[in-house]
């Protein structure tokens, strides 16, 4: 091999190597960027459960995607992620100090692309299995199939009501609003216990974003329209509220979900989220299971860094330039997720041959 061609061969696996150092120092949430990973700084994120968390999903999700990859009219783009989960999953299982060289050995990093981040979380309402005082706002099941469903604005006036399809009832409707955004959540019910519910569907009309409508109104500039803000806007305008909300005709439907305490909600690709690990794609344009290395900088200037993984999917998510971080359950969770609408790099790896 001449001389400019292996040089060149040499710095760009160079390049690669440290991109994949630095993928397994940022392994904790605001890590920063600084060169080459240590095997301290590679071992650090093991403290706080995020390798076996990550680990386990990423075992289930090749259960899902090597039955999915078997089919006659399996995608290219699922085949390629299972070789990728799979050199993920064992690279997750060398010890720390190993798992620097194990990423490298097994990928390559394509360059960092400009995108456009936004985040999602588990939200926890208070809720009853009856209607009784305040908590009178219904969270539905979906209807049996056959015919249009009814928009938002027909459904709050009780066009669902009487059919059994109540599973719980909420006593905040803009707390349902948003669980209705997010599609999954946890319910405290009146005895304390904690029931998780999932999405399962929604009545087919398109969605349409009240952030964007108080922007045409004029009350918010673009990036001040976050989750937060329209909140604290609901609740000051509690005679306007009702009618914005029903400017988006989507309505969600639930359902109960089995699940422990640690796991996350489940994803488009049928296994738990990892909070600060798991990323919403458009699988149209990226396969789910895709594996990458996610750098934006977090509400308040914290920086994020990591490695994730594309284990779900949302309406809002579409093309190549938009991604969505899950970014868990908890106060910080809601308080990222709803104040993410910030510019990041992603550098999605392929799996060696």
């Amino acid at each position: 091999m001449p001389g400019p061609a292996r040089a060149s061969l040499m710095a760009r696996a160079l390049v690669v190597a440290r991109v994949l150092a630095a993928l397994v120092s940022c392994m904790v949430p605001g890590a920063l960027v600084a060169g080459a990973a240590t095997t301290e700084r590679a071992g650090a994120f093991s403290d706080h459960g995020d390798r076996d968390a990550l680990r386990l999903a990423v075992v289930e999700a090749l259960g899902e995607l090597e039955q999915r990859a078997a089919a006659p009219d399996a995608s290219a783009g699922t085949g390629s992620a299972v070789r990728g989960l799979r050199a993920l999953r064992d690279a997750l299982s060398r010890p720390e100090r190993d798992l620097a060289a194990a990423l490298a050995e097994r990928f390559t990093a394509s360059p960092a692309r400009p995108i456009f981040v936004t985040g999602y979380h588990e939200p926890t309402l208070a809720a009853r299995r009856t209607r009784e005082g305040r908590f009178r706002h219904p969270l539905y099941a979906a209807p049996p199939a056959g015919g249009p469903l009814p928009s938002r604005a027909e459904i709050e006036d009780g066009a669902l009501a009487g059919r059994g399809l109540e599973l719980f009832w909420t006593d905040d409707p803009v707390e349902l609003f948003f669980l209705h955004v997010q599609g999954s959540g946890r319910l405290v019910l009146e005895d304390g216990d904690t029931v998780r519910i999932g999405y399962a569907g929604n009545n087919g009309k398109t969605y349409r974003s009240i952030g964007a409508e108080l922007v045409e109104r004029g009350v918010f500039r673009p990036t001040q329209a976050t989750a937060p803000a329209i909140k604290r806007w609901l609740r000051e305008h509690p005679d306007e509220a009702p009618a914005l909300l029903r400017k988006n005709p989507r309505y969600v439907f639930f359902a109960v979900r089995e699940a422990t305490a640690e796991e996350g909600p489940r994803g488009a690709l049928g296994v738990p989220l990892v909070a600060w690990r798991s990323v919403a794609v458009d699988p149209a344009v990226v396969p789910l299971g895709s594996i990458g290395h996610l750098s934006v900088e977090l509400p308040g200037g914290e920086r994020f860094a990591s490695l994730v993984v594309a284990m779900d999917a949302g309406t809002a998510i579409k093309g190549k330039g938009r991604i969505d971080l899950f970014c868990g359950s908890g106060a910080k969770a809601e308080r990222v997720a709803g104040e993410l609408r910030h510019r990041g790099g992603i550098a999605w790896l392929e799996p060696r041959p």
